[in-house]
């Protein structure tokens, strides 16, 4: 949003009809706060939406709620109400959703049939209550095959930490002679879960492992020393390729440590060919 956009948000935010089932209609001084606030900011919480003709047709929620989950939502312009725009808002969010590798939310009053009625039609379950408020949430794991999902980051101490206490796990990954404290967990996972997409591995309903893939186009992952040798990270790393595909990526790339022949080989088998000493690139 921009500046220009105050008069249409607060003709949306000013109608009683619109807000109806979220609060007290708004005031000029307050649209002007909320504008502030919510979409002039660095990381926005709301944008504009408009139909194919560019013109307003009200905004869209979208920003982090927890750690591994998005909320979205939108307001309408009344005089766009029944134009199927709330179906149409749903389905970009979630696709935007799926690209960043997080989980989508939605929150709405008890009594909004229509939100409920789109949240379930996409597939979201129900959560309960928080705050008088029905939650809907949408899990968007990246199904590979019958034995092995993606699963959006989340912090998961019990199960992640020890995958990296084992010192050849830490030396493949890092080139380290000692294994991660919890601050270093945490630091690694926050970065690459919030500098591109990071997933946990399920393999036959058990966390085994990590893959990312960040927005300078660098995929990694890590399959604990139980689980290696299952062909878990080709078909991972294949599918890292597919979702650099879908994000408009020309190619990615993997640093790999002259040592880490087993890992070489798995990335060349696929068709990552060695473009310096520890890297190795895939043209999409």
């Amino acid at each position: 949003m921009t500046e220009s956009d105050l008069l249409n948000l607060y003709g949306t935010l000013s109608d009683s009809e619109v807000m109806e089932y979220i609060e007290e209609p708004y005031t000029l001084d307050k649209t002007k706060f909320f504008l502030k606030k919510a979409a002039l900011t660095e990381k926005p919480l709301i944008y504009a939406a408009e139909d194919d003709n560019g013109n307003y047709i009200g905004y869209v929620i979208y920003h982090e709620y927890e750690q591994n989950i998005n909320e979205i939502g939108w307001i309408l312009d009344k005089s766009t109400w029944g134009k199927g725009y709330a179906s149409k808002l749903t389905e970009k969010l979630i696709e935007k959703a799926r690209l960043d590798g997080k989980n989508v939310i939605i929150e709405c009053s008890p009594k909004q049939e229509v939100t409920k009625h789109i949240a379930v039609k996409y597939g979201f379950e129900y959560e309960g209550q928080k705050d008088g408020l029905d939650i809907y949430l949408l899990k968007l794991n990246r199904k590979i095959d019958d034995d092995i999902e993606l699963i959006p980051y989340y912090r998961n101490d019990d199960e992640s930490f020890p995958w990296y206490q084992d010192t050849d796990v830490c030396k493949q990954v890092d080139n380290i002679d000692h294994v991660y404290d919890i601050d270093t967990l945490h630091a690694m996972y926050d970065f690459l879960s919030s500098h591109g997409n990071c997933y946990y591995i399920k393999y036959q309903g058990r966390l085994v492992g990590d893959v990312s893939l960040r927005d300078n186009a660098e995929l990694a992952i890590v399959v604990c020393k139980e689980y290696q040798n299952r062909h878990i990270g080709r078909r991972c790393i294949l599918n890292m390729i597919e979702l650099a595909r879908e994000k408009g990526m020309t190619k990615v790339r993997a640093n790999i440590y002259s040592f880490n022949t087993q890992s070489q080989r798995m990335f060349k088998s696929v068709g990552f060919v060695r473009t310096d000493d520890e890297w190795f690139e895939y043209r999409i």
